[in-house]
């Protein structure tokens, strides 16, 4: 039975005497996510997992039910979704538990068991779809007829029947849930590598010191004016994977022939339309992203050329991409003076809004800075029955106030998700999370821009802003391409060897950043292992989209009134009571045409003309 449950979809860097990552005792509660707000001990979360493994056979034994009348079917809804909301904080909370330190078992044990927890709940009621597509249509409008508490589940019941064709016979569902711990491997490999065994050398920073090569530094070293730095922090991060190079090059081959079956076992056309399939987002969508950046990639090219110049570096390197251009300009903020730019940027929201975001900050939603053991990068997670919480690894950079406005964006899409929709449409799909994201995002960048005059902060601005949309527009669609092509090479019986992964991604390189950039050819390469998100099955696209709608909302609420602000919070609020693109429809934005991707790459080459002339 499938219910949508947002899944993580990024930084004060707190050292020690030597260098190395504080343990988290030494950090202040205030600054911790407060996790017992879910269970608040181990013997709770236990109660709670043997709950639930005490209700399968129960939810097993609804088979047979659903088409007796109404009454059982609602009966069999609501047992399942009774169970598979006390799963859902298990899962969440163990999940959460173990990314605090990655070093401790007895968290990791606990994360496991509320994995294979999960895929036995999936097995308990692989049954409930096949079943229900048995039910004539006719039949189920007459049920709801009959039974008016029916009524809330028609979007669910026609999101069903919209799978007819993938969904297969109960004993086939149930085979497909059973393989569910198998499917999961390689993402589980890459993770404990990621964030366990993966092995970084020290760097000499910018005063002589010795640090550990840890994620949250890199993302801070890549960005030095010192190039030496930045040349070591890259070539030692990518070293760290590269030495794991065949290891990583398997596990990537093994994920996408999980995808390539589970496309063929439920009847797609390929990889692509089973991954679109579940959010009724069109083929067409993901093909017109491509090929509506493709068509414009001389605007790219214009913005390596303008750092290559700005730079005066010749040639211009891969790991130069990322350092800011004009530095007289930098700023950046505490995590706690963070927290009051952004109220100030969310005011477009309303009271409200911004009312929620002040009391989460202070009741315990964020997990703030680095510690040993901790899960690099960020996420917002969360289900219906708990707070929406936020996991950061500070350092002090203007990219974290960033990080910390989108995921607000996530956390605060997830609130008002759950204080508006009933438990079945109580979660939304990335496709329209990273909308809610990116949005306040460019509404903190608008807010900087406006209260920041001095011409040098303007060009600091300008040049982050065209950083955010290079990142999260171009090279996202770049990673989108490299997942096409990467799945379209197993469909068609290859093997995705370190040569064929290589190959690949340095072509890929070449074309969208153009001859202003130099690639090192046997380190540049190496970047696709190290991202988690080609393990999610075709997911990057939606951040290139949600950033075209976002820009397009962003907008018309900042130049409109309250009509234009409910409008977009009505997306927020609708969960996933609608498919995304009619979501997003509600704010006036269709992305099933190029429009909104045309608008962005605009926008980006309006902010080159704007860097252009403010150094004439």
């Amino acid at each position: 039975m499938s219910h949508k449950v947002l899944k993580p979809a990024f930084s004060r860097d707190t050292e020690g005497a030597a260098g190395a990552p504080v343990p988290r005792e030494a950090i202040p509660d205030r600054y911790k996510w407060k996790l017992e707000k879910i269970f608040p001990d181990a013997q709770s979360w236990e109660e709670c997992f043997h709950e639930v493994e005490a209700a399968l056979p129960d939810l097993a034994a609804l088979q047979g039910t659903l088409s007796r009348g109404p009454a059982a079917l609602l009966q069999a809804i609501t047992r399942i979704h009774a169970v598979q909301r006390t799963l859902e904080k298990v899962h969440v909370h163990a999940s959460m538990k173990s990314d605090e330190d990655t070093r401790i078992s007895e968290n990791l044990e606990r994360k496991g068991r509320a994995g294979t927890l999960s895929v036995a709940f999936n097995e308990a009621t692989s049954w409930f779809e096949s079943e229900l597509l048995a039910v004539a249509p006719e039949t189920l409008d007459d049920f709801i007829d009959r039974e008016p508490e029916l009524e809330i589940y028609r979007h669910f019941f026609d999101d069903i029947q919209r799978a007819r064709a993938h969904t297969l016979p109960a004993e086939q569902e149930a085979l497909l849930a059973s393989a569910g711990l198998m499917a999961r491997g390689a993402a589980q490999v890459f993770n404990a590598y990621d964030n366990a065994d993966l092995k970084l050398e020290a760097v000499t920073d910018e005063d002589g010191r010795q640090v550990v090569l840890t994620k949250a530094r890199y993302y801070k070293f890549i960005k030095s004016p010192d190039r030496r730095l930045r040349r070591e922090a890259y070539e030692k991060f990518l070293d760290g994977y590269g030495r794991a190079r065949n290891t990583l090059a398997a596990n990537m081959d093994a994920n996408v022939k999980n995808h390539v079956f589970f496309a063929g076992a439920r009847r797609h056309e390929d990889t692509l339309a089973a991954s679109l399939h579940p959010d009724a987002v069109p083929p067409e969508v993901y093909h017109a992203l491509l090929e509506t950046i493709d068509r414009n990639r001389q605007t790219i090219h214009r913005y390596t050329a303008l750092k290559k110049r700005v730079l005066e570096l010749d040639p211009l390197q891969e790991y130069d991409l990322a350092v800011p251009l004009f530095t007289s300009g930098e700023f950046k903020f505490t995590y706690d003076e963070a927290c009051e730019v952004l109220l100030e940027a969310f005011a477009p929201l309303g009271e409200e809004y911004v009312a929620t975001v002040r009391g989460g900050i202070a009741d315990g939603w964020i997990d703030v800075h680095e510690n040993a053991g901790k899960r690099g990068g960020g996420y917002s997670n969360g289900v219906y029955d708990t707070p929406p919480y936020i996991l950061l690894n500070w350092s002090d950079q203007l990219g974290d106030t960033f990080t910390l406005a989108h995921e607000l964006g996530h956390s605060m899409h997830s609130w008002l998700t759950v204080h508006n929709q009933p438990y079945v449409y109580g979660s939304y799909p990335i496709f329209t999370a990273e909308v809610a994201s990116t949005f306040n995002e460019l509404l903190l960048m608008d807010h900087l821009l406006k209260q920041n005059q001095d011409p040098q902060r303007q060009l600091y601005l300008l040049d982050y802003h065209l950083s955010q949309i290079n990142g999260t527009v171009f090279r996202q669609a770049m990673f989108a391409e490299f997942e096409l092509r990467m799945h379209r090479l197993a469909e068609q019986g290859g093997t995705l060897t370190v040569a064929a992964l290589n190959e690949l991604y340095l072509e890929l390189l070449h074309r969208y950043w153009g001859p202003g950039v130099a690639f090192d050819p046997e380190r540049s390469p190496l970047t696709w292992m190290r991202i988690p998100h080609f393990y999610y099955n075709y997911y990057v696209y939606q951040y290139a989209t949600a950033y075209a709608a976002a820009v397009a909302l962003s907008r018309k609420v900042l130049g409109g009134g309250p009509r234009e602000r409910e409008q977009y919070l009505d997306i927020l609020r609708s969960g996933c009571s609608r498919y995304p693109v009619a979501t997003v429809l509600l704010g006036g934005v269709d992305l099933a045409t190029p429009g909104p991707v045309e608008d962005v790459i605009a926008l980006f080459g309006s902010l080159i003309d704007q860097v252009e002339e403010l150094l004439a």
